[in-house]
Formats: C-alpha cells, sequence, structure tokens
C-alpha cells in the first residue's frame, strides 16, 4: 500500500493476498492461481441519496468515511446495496471506482449521485467513473449497487454455506503520484493485485437470521426477527471491509488486553482448542514484538474445504479446513494473523513491495514456533528458508527480490521471494542485531508507520530512529541480482 499526499485525499494502494481467479485450492502457500431508494434510518438518521449525510464535524480526515447499507439474499446469492462516501474532492475531472467480482458474476450499479444531484456514470464491470465537482471541497457520493455472490470456493465466494464476502462493494479508486487515476488492473496467474484506501467504515448488514458473523469492524447495534438480523458495524482506518459469515459457525471470543478482543469462528467445536491456543500464542507476542493493535476487535475465521486456503483481509485472520491436514494451521494461522500488523495496520503497495509484508508475517511464524515450542523448531523453519532462497539463487540469478509482482516468471519464483528470501532477509538482520535490539528495531518500524505504509525506506529509518544504526543491507537484498547475496550484515554507527 501507498499514501499519496497533495490533493487532500489520502489513497493506498494494496495487492490483498494471491490466489488463482477461479481456481480452487491446490497445495502450498497462498495460491496463484433496484431501484428505488430506502431510507438507511438505522445509520444516524441517514436520509436515501447523497444529500442527506449529515455534515461529519468530527470526521478524521483525510480518510473517506464510507457508510453502506446492504442486504444479502441466501436464495439468490445477491447482495443488494447502497453505499455514501464522503470524501476530500481530490481535483480530478472524474472520480474513479473500482468493482471487483469475477468476470462471470459482475456487480451491477443502478445509480449514482453526487453531492444529491442524480448523476450519469460509466460502468466495464471493473471501473465506475463519473465527473467529477471540482469546485466542491468535500464531496458527498451515493451508489446503489448489487453485487452477486459467486457460488464457489473463490477469494469472494460461498462454498458448503461458508460465506466469505471480501471485495464486495464500489471501492474508490488509487491515485498515482501525478495525482491521477490508476485503472483496476488485471488480475494474473498469481493473484489479482487490489487497489485500496485507507477509510473509515460503518456498515449496517442484514442476513438470514441464522446466521453469524465475524468483519473486519467492531459490533456496535444488532437487531433481529425470526427472519432476518440486522447488525451494525464501525471500524476506522482499514483498507476494506470484509465479512465472513455461516448458520453453520460456532464464535468464541477472549480478550487480548484491555482494547482489542479476539474472536474465532469455526464449524466444529472440536477444532476449537488447538485453534485458541494457536490465537493465545500469537496475538500477545506480536504485540509485544511489534506494538499494540489500534483495533477493538479481530477475528480468526475458517472456511470450508477446497477454497481459498489462507488469507488476509482487515481484522480477519482466514483459512481453509484443507489446513487441519499436517497440521499447516501452525503456520498459516500465525502468518494471517502477523498480516493484522504488516499490511492492515501499517500498509503495504503489494504490486511493488509484497515482500515487505509477507516477510514479516512469515519471520513471524519462526518466533512462534521458538515461543511455543523451541529455538530448534523455529530454526527448522528458518532452515526451509534458506534452502527456498538458495533454489531462487539458484534458478533465477539474474532476478532480484524488487522485480514486482508482473516481474515473476512463475509461482514458486514469486513463492520463494516474497515469502523465504524476504524471511531470510529479516531473520538475517535479527541474529545481526541480537533479539533485544531487533524487537525495539520492530517496535519502531510499527509505531512510526501505522496507517501509513511500509517500505524500504521505512526499514532503514526505523533502524536509524531505534538504533543509531545504518546499513546497505536492505537495498542489496532488494535490489542486486540473487547471485550477489551476501549473507552478513555490516552495520554502520551514525554521528
Amino acid at each position: 500500500m501507498f499514501v499519496l499526499l497533495g490533493v487532500g485525499l489520502i489513497c493506498v494502494m494494496v495487492v490483498w493476498g494471491l490466489i488463482g481467479i477461479g481456481s480452487n485450492i491446490e497445495s502450498g502457500k497462498q495460491q496463484p492461481s433496484p431501484s428505488e431508494r430506502q431510507p438507511t434510518s438505522k445509520l444516524d438518521d441517514l436520509q436515501a441519496g447523497s444529500a442527506g449525510i449529515k455534515e461529519k464535524v468530527d470526521k478524521r480526515e483525510p480518510y473517506p468515511d464510507y457508510t453502506i447499507k446492504a442486504t444479502l439474499d441466501e436464495e439468490s446469492a445477491r447482495i443488494q446495496g447502497k453505499l455514501e462516501l464522503t470524501v476530500e474532492n481530490p481535483g480530478t475531472d472524474q472520480l474513479l471506482f473500482y468493482a471487483y467480482p469475477y468476470d462471470w458474476a459482475p456487480m451491477d450499479i443502478h445509480e449514482v449521485q453526487l453531492n444529491g444531484q442524480e448523476i450519469g456514470f460509466e460502468f466495464d464491470g471493473k471501473n465506475l467513473t463519473v465527473n467529477n465537482e471540482k469546485e466542491k471541497r468535500t464531496l458527498d457520493v451515493w451508489i446503489e449497487f448489487e453485487t452477486p455472490v459467486p457460488r464457489t470456493g473463490t477469494r469472494f465466494g460461498v462454498k458448503d454455506n461458508v460465506w466469505l464476502i471480501t471485495t464486495w462493494y464500489p471501492m474508490l479508486g488509487v491515485l498515482d503520484e501525478d495525482g491521477q487515476w490508476i485503472e483496476r488492473p488485471n488480475p494474473i496467474n498469481m493473484g489479482d493485485p487490489f487497489y485500496f484506501n485507507f477509510a473509515n467504515y460503518t456498515v449496517e448488514w442484514t442476513a438470514p437470521s441464522d446466521f453469524k458473523w465475524v468483519s473486519s469492524g467492531s459490533l456496535e447495534s444488532e437487531t433481529a426477527d425470526e427472519e432476518q438480523n440486522t447488525a451494525v458495524w464501525k471500524v476506522d482506518r482499514v483498507r476494506n471491509f470484509a465479512l465472513v459469515g455461516s448458520p453453520n459457525y460456532l464464535i468464541r471470543t477472549f480478550p487480548l488486553n484491555d482494547q482489542t478482543t479476539i474472536s474465532i469462528a469455526l464449524t466444529d467445536e472440536a477444532n476449537f482448542k488447538k485453534v485458541e491456543e494457536i490465537a493465545q500464542n500469537t496475538y500477545p507476542l506480536f504485540t509485544e514484538i511489534y506494538g499494540k493493535l489500534p483495533y477493538a476487535d479481530v477475528a480468526i475465521a475458517e472456511t470450508s474445504y477446497g477454497t481459498n486456503y489462507a488469507l488476509e483481509y482487515p481484522n480477519l485472520a482466514i483459512f481453509s479446513k484443507d489446513m487441519y491436514a499436517q497440521d499447516k494451521i501452525e503456520h498459516w494461522i500465525p502468518h494471517e494473523v502477523g498480516h493484522t500488523w504488516w499490511y492492515n495496520a501499517v500498509g503495504v503497495n503489494e504490486t511493488d513491495n509484497g515482500w515487505f509484508d509477507e516477510g514479516l508475517a512469515e519471520q513471524g511464524v519462526v518466533w512462534y514456533l521458538e515461543k511455543r515450542y523451541s529455538k530448534s523448531r523455529g530454526q527448522k523453519l528458518w532452515d526451509e528458508y534458506r534452502a527456498e532462497h538458495r533454489a531462487l539463487i539458484e534458478n533465477y540469478p539474474g532476478q532480484s527480490m524488487d522485480a514486482g509482482l508482473y516481474g515473476f516468471s512463475n509461482y514458486k519464483e514469486f513463492d520463494y521471494a516474497w515469502y523465504s528470501r524476504a524471511a531470510d532477509m529479516f531473520l538475517t538482520v535479527r541474529r545481526a542485531l541480537g533479539d533485544e535490539k531487533y524487537v525495539q528495531f520492530l517496535n519502531t518500524l510499527y509505531e512510526h508507520n501505522i496507517s501509513k505504509v511500509g517500505d524500504e525506506k521505512s526499514l532503514n529509518e526505523a533502524l536509524k530512529q531505534s538504533l543509531g544504526l545504518k546499513t546497505d543491507f536492505f537495498s542489496d537484498w532488494l535490489h542486486e541480482p540473487y547471485t550477489d547475496t551476501e549473507w552478513e550484515v555490516q552495520f554502520e554507527e551514525i554521528q
């Protein structure tokens, strides 16, 4: 994710996990792979359309504010929604919104209003474009949309009555460094590069009354009758708003600390002990070595077999039942939990710098194994990273880790670079500094970049601020060919 300043709008570019479009999971890591409006009275007494949006005097600028009212129709597998967005004017000729559903089940846009007036729009199934009122300082956008939920085990879809609701509403686009909108990119066989903004969310969600949900936000209120349940969630400073729900869910909740609560959503009582033990050994550990989360509620959610394997969304660590086999949850739940810190609380531009959050998430698994089991258990995983790293050097000698998502020739190269080599990089720095100083470095990296975007510069600044040191190590490992890899870290004190 990256932040762009200068037009009153902070924008963040993100790739949310990686999975092949239209394919079920294989093995390994995350795989490549109508219209009459109704008042949204339950959301701060908002009236229909953007003209009724109240002036948000406490708005946490410069983040956009989304207010969404949506209903899930289980029988038709469709979401009917009304979205209201308040945002500072970017000064562009047009406004651009992204739609992410799959090609075989595209989103429908029924109506768009800008500052209380219905306005024409263009929508090609991927990009929604409307003319901007450039003279207005603040924009109120109202969109009525309908989104089909794919009936398949993908990162957005339903399988075995577990509903993974991720990229389900129109999302404000991202500006490049010149203040121009970036078109939503096309997926490749190593994943769909998603672009999102940091934003604040209020979401009113109506679904069948027997469903139980975990989401990116904190539950504010809930009403129910025999047929439907309506929940209102709120959360600030996240990259998008996702939900996972099922009538088969059992949900248990326990506190992480005085600020954050953890929920676990599973379909089988027998699996709670194992997953709870992992949660109780990851969240406190990562709070110690990274820092305190700025969110009130986080969750771990299980999906069905043959679905998404393992994914991260804001405040949601998601894994499929396939991972119970060979105890893969011992790796991938800690990995996805780590993403709550690295790419959610601290943003990452996944298209260019996915090594940042994937490497930090992977090195966190080593810490988890050491804390829960033994140093040798953690070292074994690091040895695996190093072996895959050496295979990367042997098979792709002229490549470098800064190739970007579109620069990798295949999934194995991508995996060995942004997971194994990146983890090896961070763990090598850990060994060179020692644990105490390395944790100081991580604490500073996290604290100074919450709600910002982490990259190579962030690493060097954190090293300077925390320990008064500088090094060429990160630059060398990121930009030089793999064959030039040096394993020794040289630090220099900054006077």
